[in-house]
C-alpha cells in the first residue's frame, strides 16, 4: 500500500509568509490536477511533488541553521560560491536555500545525525529526477505512487533525526510558557519563528499535554491548539494520559475533552 501523497503537507510548516504560502498552495494544486488526470499527465505529477519535497528539506535547513549557525554558515561559504552572502544573512529566506546545488543541499543534515543511508535516499530522489524529468530526454516517470512513497519515507527518516532537536525546544518552551498567560499565542509565535511542521508539533504536543508545568489554562489553550491543528495526535495523547497519568485531575480534564468530542 502507497503512502498518502498529502502526508507531505504534514512536513511543511503549519505558518508560512503569504509568498511561501502560495508557492505551496501552487505545486500542491498542480500535484493534484496531473495526478488526477486520466491521460499520461498523471506520469509528470512528481514535478511538482519533488518541489514540495525540496522545499520541505529547505525549511529543514532554515531550522538548522538557527541551532547550528555557526557550522551552517561554514557550510553555506563551502557550497555557495557567489551566493555565500545571501545564505550568511540572517534574513536568509527558505528560497535562498535553492541557491545552493540540489545534490549538496542533503550534506547538511549530517548536522543532525543523519546516517549515510538517509542522505544517499536524498541524493538517489534527487538524481532520478534530473535524469528522468528535469530535462528533454523523453523520460517520463512510469509509477508516480512508488516514487511518492519514497519521498514520504525519507522525509519520515529525516524526521527521526530531528527528535533530539524537538526535546530540546520542548524544554525551552516549558520553562518560558510557566509566565506565560496566553499560551495559544506563544504556540503560534514559535510556530513561526521555528519553522514548525504539523509532524514537528505532533512529537511536541504528547510531552506538553502530560508535563506538569502547564497550570489548567494554558493546558487546556495548548489541546485547542492542538485539536485545530493536529486533531488525531491530540486525540491520541489525551487518550494516553487518560489511561495512564497519575495527576487526577489532568486524568479528568482528558477525559472531559475526549468526551466532548465524541472519542469515549
Amino acid at each position: 500500500m502507497y503512502e498518502d501523497p498529502q502526508k507531505i503537507l504534514n512536513y511543511l510548516p503549519i505558518r508560512k509568509n503569504k509568498l511561501e504560502n502560495d508557492y505551496i498552495e501552487h505545486l500542491w494544486n498542480a500535484f493534484l490536477a496531473l495526478e488526477t488526470s486520466e491521460s499520461t499527465g498523471k506520469s509528470f505529477s512528481i514535478m511538482p511533488f519533488h518541489l514540495l519535497f525540496m522545499l520541505a528539506l529547505q525549511y529543514k535547513i532554515l531550522r538548522i541553521s538557527q541551532i547550528q549557525t555557526e557550522s551552517c554558515n561554514l557550510f553555506f561559504c563551502g557550497v555557495a560560491g557567489r551566493s555565500k552572502d545571501v545564505l550568511l544573512s540572517d534574513e536568509k529566506s527558505v528560497f535562498d536555500i535553492a541557491l545552493i546545488n540540489e545534490r549538496t543541499i542533503p550534506e547538511i543534515f549530517q548536522l543532525v545525525g543523519l546516517d549515510t543511508k538517509g542522505i544517499k535516499s536524498i541524493k538517489d530522489l534527487i538524481d532520478q529526477r534530473n535524469n528522468t524529468l528535469a530535462h528533454a530526454k523523453g523520460g517520463i516517470e512510469i509509477r508516480p505512487e512508488e516514487k511518492v512513497d519514497k519521498y514520504i519515507k525519507t522525509l519520515e527518516a529525516i524526521q527521526k533525526s530531528f527528535s533530539q532537536i524537538n526535546q530540546d525546544l520542548i524544554n525551552t518552551w516549558l520553562y518560558d510558557i510557566q509566565g506565560c498567560e496566553d499560551a495559544e499565542q506563544y504556540l503560534e509565535n514559535n510556530f513561526l519563528i521555528y519553522r514548525l511542521t504539523y509532524r514537528d508539533f505532533s512529537e511536541i504536543i504528547k510531552i506538553l499535554l502530560g508535563a506538569p508545568q502547564l497550570d489548567f489554562d494554558q493546558w487546556e489553550q495548548v489541546v485547542n491548539k492542538g485539536l485545530e491543528l493536529i486533531y488525531d495526535q491530540t486525540i491520541e495523547a489525551l487518550k494516553i494520559i487518560a489511561k495512564d497519568n497519575l495527576d487526577k485531575d489532568k486524568v479528568f480534564n482528558a477525559v472531559k475533552v475526549l468526551e466532548e468530542n465524541g472519542e469515549l
